[in-house]
């Protein structure tokens, strides 16, 4: 049996979002965010291994030799959760679970002094996986399509980040102190979201090396420490990372929707 695991990242402290509570906690429509998250990526990975497992199924039901093989590999994955939280925030988590009767299966995980040292702790919890998507705690509205995409891409060329055009105006600071600046084709940027997909032996790998000031996410581990090429799939506009009160508000508009 393959294990495909997620490890959603809910380690931070939340002080963009300027109160005291971490926002991962913060409730968006009666419910923390950090639920809505993981019932949201739990439901999308085991809807898209069903429908790819039936898919199979019926081609091997038309087809024999060479397609028995795939029928072995394709949705016939165990799929498993963990939750990244602060060490000290792990217990309060259990409280918020039996307060909201929160019963879609995981597995809390200490998380580190960064979102690297977290999703390294992650990793370490979880050995064997052959796919790890790592998805940000705090983006409750991940849709089937991307997670699909993500896993199918990550399976064939090892590490896949979901991305989205840049509408804004981008200008490049320059000269002594960024006194200056200069505009920049935003037709070359795209903005990265997660879940970000690797085979979990690249992933592991990437993460022995020793912690990187550039190290934003999990792609610039992979991709600054050799380990492999990054591929990109087109993500949603509306898989929002939830941090200021900004996004708070817009988050629940769109629950609202």
């Amino acid at each position: 049996m393959h294990k495909l695991l997620t490890i959603v990242v809910a380690s931070g402290r939340g002080e963009r979002m300027g109160g005291q509570v971490p926002k991962q906690f913060l409730e968006l429509g009666g419910e923390p965010i950090a639920m809505r998250t993981l019932r949201r990526v739990s439901e999308s990975v085991d809807r898209f291994l069903t429908q790819r497992s039936q898919h199979v199924d019926g081609v091997v039901d038309k087809q024999a030799g060479g397609n028995r093989r795939i029928q072995e590999n394709v949705g016939n994955y165990v799929h498993k959760i963990l939750l990244v939280l602060p060490e000290s925030y792990i217990q309060s988590w259990r409280t918020l679970c039996e307060k909201h009767r929160f019963r879609v299966p995981h597995t809390v995980v200490a998380g580190g002094e960064t979102r690297f040292h977290s999703v390294r702790n992650g990793l370490a919890a979880e050995p064997e996986a052959e796919i790890v998507l790592v998805h940000d705690g705090v983006r409750p509205f991940v849709d089937d399509r991307t997670v699909a995409a993500v896993i199918a891409a990550a399976e064939r060329y090892g590490a896949a980040v979901p991305v989205v055009p840049v509408t804004d105006s981008l200008r490049r600071i320059e000269g002594p102190n960024g006194t200056a600046s200069r505009a920049v084709d935003r037709t070359e940027y795209r903005a990265v979201q997660t879940p970000q997909g690797f085979r979990g032996d690249r992933l592991r790998q990437a993460y022995t090396a020793p912690y990187d000031e550039r190290f934003t996410d999990d792609a610039t581990v992979v991709e600054l420490t050799g380990t492999g090429r990054i591929v990109w799939v087109d993500g949603d506009p509306a898989n929002i990372k939830i941090t200021t009160p900004t996004d708070r508000m817009i988050a629940e508009a769109m629950l609202g929707r």
